[in-house]
């Protein structure tokens, strides 16, 4: 008797910054590997009518893409809660890239017909605001102030992905330069911390922004977010790092996160980021940050994390 083959949920995003994989290359590929396909465009609803015999939900797009899709799932109440598999078609792919996930289309796809689960994490913040959930980092400082800057950026028709991270990282050095800290109170396993900071990064994954490593030891599935933070008089230190990514210098973030389940944090300035999204923020009000564990599935081809 013939096995039926599998059927997949493709959820992609017509306008990823990697070309040549349109809804039809996609959907061949896919079928060359023994797969039912059911396209949705992630400009619509995509979630809507997903049949019951879904394996798993594959998402081609870079990270705004994917965090949007998680997020809707979430928000459902993982009522169509499956197995993700991950197809980064963006510029930094930051969740792809923290998970060892290739950029290769065709690789990834290739592998779905025998993988591995991670388990992943997310993470929520509560506030007087409400509840919202992040799968990079939640933050505060030189990142969303970054992200702010980089609304104006016309990436030229040729520029490569190589070329438009330079960018971003020549003007977060600028930016790290003459950023203003700002005072912060943080709760973190029973310990009250008070000082000026550039950033205070909660990172579920290694990778943050232009694909700067700041967590070296981020494990998405461990339990645990690194808090990475940068205080007034580390500058220097953070401008070297920046400096020596842009050179292409291999160099470990001189600073070393805490490792935490749970926080809350009072943030004295206004450039505050979840994920790829800047927020409003409600100027020198205690946020609440946990872990929810184990909460999504990812594919991937092995344990390797990067």
């Amino acid at each position: 008797m013939n096995k039926t083959p599998q059927q997949v949920r493709l959820i992609h995003n017509p306008n990823a910054g990697q070309k040549g994989f349109s809804k039809t290359t996609l959907g061949k590929l896919i079928k060359k590997q023994g797969f039912r396909v059911d396209y949705a465009s992630s400009e619509k609803k995509s979630l809507k009518d997903i049949r019951p015999d879904t394996s798993f939900i594959a998402i081609a797009g870079g990270d705004g893409t994917i965090r949007k899709t998680i997020i809707r799932l979430l928000n459902k109440k993982l009522r169509l809660k499956r197995p993700i598999a991950l197809l980064p078609m963006g510029t930094a792919n930051n969740i792809a890239t923290s998970l060892g996930i290739s950029q290769n289309v065709t690789q990834n796809v290739s592998s779905w017909k025998h993988f591995n689960i991670r388990k992943f994490d997310i993470g929520q913040i509560s506030s007087i605001a409400g509840t919202s959930f992040f799968l990079e980092s939640f933050g505060f400082g030189i990142f969303p102030k970054l992200m702010k800057q980089m609304e104006d950026y016309q990436r030229p028709e040729n520029a490569s992905t190589e070329e438009e991270l330079t960018y971003a990282l020549d003007l977060l050095q600028q930016i790290a330069t003459q950023y203003k800290a700002k005072k912060c109170t943080l709760e973190i396993e029973g310990k009250l911390i008070e000082d000026s900071f550039l950033l205070i990064e909660v990172m579920n994954i290694s990778r943050l922004g232009p694909n700067l490593k700041l967590a070296v030891d981020a494990d998405p599935g461990d339990g645990f977010f690194d808090v990475v933070m940068v205080r007034k008089n580390q500058r220097q230190s953070l401008c070297t790092f920046i400096e020596n990514t842009i050179n292409g210098k291999t160099s470990q973030f001189p600073i070393k996160p805490i490792r935490t389940k749970s926080m809350k944090v009072k943030w004295n300035g206004q450039d505050c980021h979840t994920d790829d999204q800047q927020i409003s923020f409600l100027k020198n009000k205690k946020l609440s940050i946990n872990l929810m564990h184990s909460l999504i599935e990812v594919i991937v081809g092995d344990d390797k994390l990067v």
